[in-house]
């Protein structure tokens, strides 16, 4: 699993940065398309606004309804979207990520330590990614794939995943996997293109019972 460099994104020279303060993207002194950064504040993207790159450190982000970004970086914060938002990119650490419905999402999606909620209708372009966090999807698609280490992850309604679902291995230094086994949960009418990769033990509930002929278990102690 590929990890960006989030902390030192944000520390890049952009259009505006700011320290300890709300970015209103939209009013007159944050003009929509520029790029912004901020330091112990929060950036908030007004209704039909668009800004482009987003970074913060220790602030949330906010994007209202019919919103956009170009790319979305934080640390230390949450991403809470309202309906109809198009963001680029995501890349979080320490951080949430909802939305409310018909989220579009042109690549990626990535949070080391924080939940990923996709609502229904929504559209994602690329790979959703989480280290220690869980992932719920409903009624949406996914067009790559949806990975995780040791967070729960549970697809719902109509939901289409067009590549693999991929648990990866957890392994400590001592050789033993965690005790605490995420959890996988898979509705009826979802349907996986691709494989259901187990590189560490995982319980299965998966409604469809076509779907086990997908799993592949590739952790030695299950061999």
């Amino acid at each position: 699993m590929k990890k960006s460099l989030v902390a030192g994104a944000v520390l890049l020279v952009s259009t505006s940065m700011l320290s300890g303060c709300v970015i209103h993207v939209g009013n007159a002194n944050a003009m929509e398309g520029s790029d912004f950064s901020s330091i112990l504040g929060n950036i908030d993207i007004a209704a039909g606004k668009h800004a482009g790159d987003i970074s913060s450190v220790n602030g949330n982000v906010e994007i209202s309804e019919g919103g956009s970004a170009d790319e979305v970086s934080i640390v230390n914060g949450n991403l809470n979207m309202e309906g109809h938002v198009t963001v680029g990119s995501v890349d979080i650490v320490n951080g949430d990520i909802t939305a409310t419905t018909h989220l579009t999402i042109l690549d990626n999606m990535e949070s080391v330590n924080g939940n990923i909620q996709i609502p229904n209708h929504s559209n994602i372009g690329g790979s959703i990614e989480t280290v220690n966090g869980d992932i719920e999807i409903a009624n949406s698609v996914v067009k790559n794939n949806i990975e995780t280490v040791s967070g729960d992850i549970a697809l719902r309604g109509v939901t289409h995943v067009v590549g693999d679902i991929v648990f990866h291995n957890t392994e400590s230094s001592w050789g033993a996997f965690s005790d605490d086994k995420p959890t996988l949960t898979i509705g009826q009418d979802v349907t996986i293109d691709g494989n259901i990769i187990l590189e560490r033990p995982v319980t299965l509930e998966l409604e469809n019972d076509a779907l086990h002929q997908k799993v592949v278990v590739s952790y030695s102690s299950a061999k």
